[in-house]
């Protein structure tokens, strides 16, 4: 072998030699490159990570704020209409002492009737006395106090006879079927009605209707079965919705029979609830 050949393979090693080293130093500076980029965005990763761990905390504050804000609005509501309730009261009051000093100034005071302002002409029954008093004092006596949720109902169902009742064709009164009290119950309730409950409620629009309320049968033809039937007169019926006890406070505790009303218009009927 010449010395030639020898040299020029020795050369070539050299070369490779050179252009690996080369190249690996490359690589080793691209991995240090690489090791530093990942470093920066283990850095970033975690940044972004407090970041989000900070605004979970936030948003679950902000729910809480939320929350507590609702409650808060809620309760401020709820005095508001107690606070409203306590003025009306208030006011009531000193209407019913202001036509008491007015128009019975020498009436016995053991008199187990209140007085009523002049203009303001007695219920003709019991129905018609709670259908004209405040809403709010009606659902605390029935409801609240007294767990007699279908008597409530019912001083609505005939509330509504606008809505739900069958008008007479001549035009002089309403009357409601069972249907119409169904119907009725419907957008009371917010739910259809058990059958028992429509049953109690209209028990219950008869024992308060008295004589302005009563039941009557229907038949529309011969071949169809006839149908029972509330009815009132139109008076009766506009009578319902004059309101003209809401200024005055005729449902406190222990408050006489008012403006010539018998003490049954006061009192609901027992075994309606």
């Amino acid at each position: 072998m010449s010395s030639n050949h020898t040299t020029s393979d020795s050369d070539a090693q050299s070369t490779i030699i050179q252009t690996l080293t080369k190249e690996l130093r490359t690589l080793r500076s691209r991995v240090d490159e690489l090791e530093t980029e990942k470093e920066t965005l283990e850095r970033q990763v975690e940044t972004q990570q407090e970041r989000i761990d900070d605004l979970e905390e936030r948003l679950d504050e902000n729910d809480q704020t939320r929350k507590d804000l609702a409650k808060n609005a809620t309760q401020a509501k709820s005095r508001a209409e107690e606070a409203k309730e306590i003025a009306r009261s208030a006011s009531a009051k000193a209407c019913q002492i202001e036509a008491t000093i007015e128009e019975d100034d020498g009436a016995d005071t053991a008199s187990e009737t209140a007085q009523l302002p002049g203009d303001v002409e007695p219920s003709t029954s019991p129905l018609d006395f709670f259908a004209n008093c405040r809403q709010y004092k009606v659902k605390q006596r029935f409801v609240d106090d007294r767990s007699e949720q279908n008597t409530y109902r019912a001083l609505l169902v005939a509330k509504r006879w606008e809505e739900f009742a069958t008008k007479r064709t001549t035009g002089d009164g309403v009357f409601f079927t069972r249907e119409d009290v169904r119907q009725a119950l419907i957008a009371i309730m917010g739910e259809q009605p058990h059958g028992t409950t429509i049953t109690r409620v209209w028990e219950a629009m008869q024992n308060l209707g008295g004589s302005d309320l009563e039941e009557r049968t229907r038949q529309v033809s011969p071949k169809q079965p006839s149908k029972e039937i509330l009815t009132m007169d139109r008076e009766t019926a506009t009578g319902l919705l004059e309101d003209r006890y809401c200024h005055l406070d005729l449902l406190e505790d222990g408050a006489p029979s008012a403006g010539g009303v018998t003490p049954v218009v006061t009192k609901p009927t027992a075994g309606t609830a």
